[in-house]
């Protein structure tokens, strides 16, 4: 019989003025499914977004498909968006993790869309369980960046998949077996990206016994190194013994009993095929190889790399293209359409146009989401930002 102990926590952090993210930790159909979701889209389309993903999660029963239910909340998402423009555009990720299995077998399911993520504490060791569908990672995947230099890279929050983006989409899961003694981590990329994965794991072995402790250490790290994001965080710790009858329920707390379902065993990835073991083995042919065979494969690796890109940047660049934002030019705010980056040097916006406002005379509080880039979902409301910024 094992027992779950869990907190989840979030903040708007330092520097956005709403707080986007959404978490379900426990209170739904299945009490032991756990949700991430970080809202995209601005103002109010972002939180509206990753609301609709965990109000369709929090409904899924444990027997039930949740990649059908993460895909049931795209299809609620992109009808919500069509059906008021306010919402044009919005989009979430979600990162959403359950427990199954039998009492000599138990396991967790974690299935993700998007940037959020999802990492195992085992001992003294934190490997992460998800990888990231974004511009970098697919970097790091072919084996062009590190995963350091990722942490690093300019377009480190490029993502290439999202809930709301097109009317399908592909939902990675991985299950993996668990033991007392297993931590698990969700959080947004408002963690992941201020705090570093060392960092991480020094407070999640500094609070052993306590998930509480250890989320709120955690966006406590967050804010310190910045809080350029909304953070969120779900520590779930999985258990052998019962707690004491009083420690189940304490009031205030997020802190509940679960036990592992007997019969219940999550859908396994299409394929059946671990993670990784495919590419291994490739690189382990790669290696007898000789010069010009090493030749051809770098070739075909980069075309294929160019292809892959392009197939994965086409959906997010048409999504892309209806965004907005402002960033200072020449000492001006200007008004830009697309998306604040240029990977390889190709520019994703076009200038729409200047405000007259000097950079001098906006505001100190308004001069993040400037620099930031902070995008907007129609042009409407970037010159609602500017008219703002005028009136000072």
């Amino acid at each position: 019989m094992l027992l779950l102990e869990h907190h989840g926590l979030t903040d708007p952090g330092k520097v956005r003025k709403n707080n986007e993210d959404s978490l379900l930790v426990g209170e739904g159909s299945d009490e032991t499914l756990f949700v991430v979701a970080d809202g995209i889209g601005g103002f109010e389309a972002g939180e509206v977004a990753s609301s609709i993903a965990v109000d369709v999660l929090k409904d899924v029963g444990p027997s039930e498909s949740l990649e059908d239910a993460i895909r049931e909340a795209n299809r609620r998402i992109l009808a919500a968006a069509r059906g008021d423009e306010r919402f044009h555009g919005m989009g979430t990720t979600v990162v959403a993790m359950r427990f199954g299995g039998t009492g000599e077998e138990p396991i967790t399911q974690i299935s993700h869309v998007g940037d959020s993520r999802a990492y195992l504490l085992r001992g003294e060791e934190l490997k992460p369980v998800t990888e990231d569908h974004s511009l970098v990672a697919e970097l790091v995947r072919s084996g062009d960046l590190t995963r350091d230099q990722a942490s690093e890279h300019p377009q480190k929050n490029l993502i290439t998949r999202a809930l709301g983006a097109e009317e399908e989409v592909d939902v990675d899961t991985v299950v993996l077996p668990v033991e007392p003694g297993d931590r698990l981590l969700l959080c947004s990329d408002g963690l992941s990206d201020m705090v570093p994965e060392p960092m991480m794991l020094m407070i999640l072995t500094s609070n052993p016994e306590n998930p509480e402790g250890a989320a709120r250490a955690l966006v406590s790290a967050a804010l310190e190194a910045g809080g350029a994001d909304n953070v969120t965080v779900v520590v779930v710790d999985v258990r052998e013994e019962d707690p004491p009858v009083e420690e189940l329920h304490r009031g205030g707390t997020e802190e509940f009993r679960a036990i592992l379902p007997d019969e219940t065993r999550p859908e396994t990835p299409r394929g059946g095929v671990p993670r990784g073991k495919k590419h291994a083995s490739a690189r382990a042919k790669r290696r007898d190889l000789g010069r010009p065979g090493r030749t051809i494969v770098a070739l075909v690796r980069a075309v294929a790399v160019v292809l892959v890109l392009a197939a994965l940047l086409t959906p997010f660049y048409l999504w892309g293209s209806s965004r907005y934002f402002l960033g200072f030019d020449e000492g001006e705010v200007a008004v830009y359409r697309g998306l604040p980056y240029a990977p390889w040097g190709l520019e994703l916006s076009e200038e729409v146009r200047r405000t007259g406002l000097e950079e001098a005379d906006v505001e100190e509080r308004f001069r993040d989401d400037v620099e930031g880039h902070r995008l907007y979902s129609s042009e409407e409301q970037v010159e609602e930002v500017v008219r703002g910024l005028e009136a000072g």
